[in-house]
């Protein structure tokens, strides 16, 4: 069997670091060091593997080294896919005082849609945790980012649904010309109605899915905001509530119940929110959903799956760390863990590299 993963990495200008390689000869590597030696960073540059900026969510101006930023910077990921050798290539410059990220795969610019169509990725620390229970939005787009894994042409429709929806705001603020509303919700419906379908689809594959495979480490119920209500009425309302938005002159903002972009789904424990159980309950919770959500995804699509975890001893114990990555080493998902603390791990764990960060 070919075995796909990422087998290395090279920054360069990126955060604290003018230049840095990394060689991933393990299906798991855990970076080791002091604080403040750039184990964070590191794990944030391969974050960049998914759309977005990273799992720090942080401002892209902030990555580029002090010291040069007119320099710009890059991370280059090489990783072996079903026995070829490609690399990723992400771009930092400045154009017109703007930053622009732009992708190269094996030196050809792509779309950062595409890389949902060869990696996902999971990442799990104690800010994420806390984000994830108390930022609804963060949440929303902790489940839309997992969806677009499931189905990538749903990143395409969220970032038209977004723009659409933001063109019609410019009118209702900029003009009492209302023709405009009628030819955007025109281009919205047949928008919504593809978002929908692709949401319900996950919705009836990963319950069956669930039925053969039982929570991973911690029971928890997962209930989608949309699954009593078919699509169709789920259209139905969708209009509705838009037809009473221009009514209102966008007065009434649309309900989120039928907002294809806020349709996601809960998380609790035994009849309890994910938002009042301890803060053990909580990050249980949180990585059992991740690996049963990477277990079904990679059953329907087989991507290179990773998990980031930054600073692992804080959030589980040695215990917790072994059936993780004994779990993710079952599932052929490659893993990712940064830690201060100096456990003597290795002998407990196989197929386990230790990093040291200087």
């Amino acid at each position: 069997m070919l075995h796909s993963k990422l087998t290395g990495i090279k920054i360069f200008n990126y955060r604290n670091f003018k230049q840095k390689s990394l060689s991933f000869l393990n299906k798991h590597t855990l970076l080791k060091g002091k604080n403040a030696v750039g184990k964070t960073s590191i794990l944030e540059a391969i974050s960049f593997l998914s759309p977005g900026n990273g799992f720090k969510k942080d401002l892209l101006e902030n990555i580029i080294n002090s010291d040069s930023m007119n320099d710009g910077a890059s991370i280059n990921l090489f990783f072996r896919d079903e026995g070829v050798e490609q690399s990723l290539k992400i771009i930092f410059q400045f154009k017109e005082s703007r930053l622009h990220k732009n992708y190269l795969l094996n030196d050809k610019k792509i779309p950062q849609q595409e890389l949902m169509n060869i990696f996902q990725l999971f990442w799990f620390s104690e800010l994420d945790k806390v984000y994830f229970i108390k930022d609804k939005q963060y949440q929303r787009n902790s489940c839309n980012r997992i969806m677009c894994y499931f189905n990538s042409e749903l990143f395409k429709l969220l970032n038209q649904y977004s723009k659409l929806r933001r063109e019609k705001k410019k009118i209702f603020l900029t003009t009492q010309d209302r023709s405009w509303l009628e030819s955007i919700d025109q281009q919205l419906l047949p928008v919504v109605k593809s978002i929908m379908d692709i949401k319900y689809d996950f919705m009836v594959k990963f319950n069956l899915f669930m039925i053969d495979h039982p929570n991973t480490f911690f029971n928890y119920y997962l209930k989608y905001d949309f699954q009593e209500i078919t699509a169709h009425d789920f259209l139905e309302k969708f209009e509705s509530e838009m037809n009473k938005e221009n009514e209102s002159k966008g007065e009434i903002p649309l309900n989120s119940l039928y907002d294809p972009a806020k349709a996601v789904f809960s998380l609790s424990h035994e009849n309890t929110p994910i938002n009042q159980l301890s803060s053990a309950q909580s990050k249980l919770l949180i990585l059992s959903f991740f690996l049963d959500m990477a277990t079904f995804l990679k059953l329907m699509q087989n991507k290179i799956t990773i998990f980031l975890i930054d600073e692992i001893f804080d959030n589980f114990d040695i215990v917790n760390l072994q059936k993780v990555i004994e779990y993710c080493a079952k599932n052929n998902f490659q893993s990712f863990f940064s830690s201060t603390d100096n456990f003597t791990i290795k002998d407990k764990i196989k197929d386990l590299e230790i990093i040291d960060i200087t």
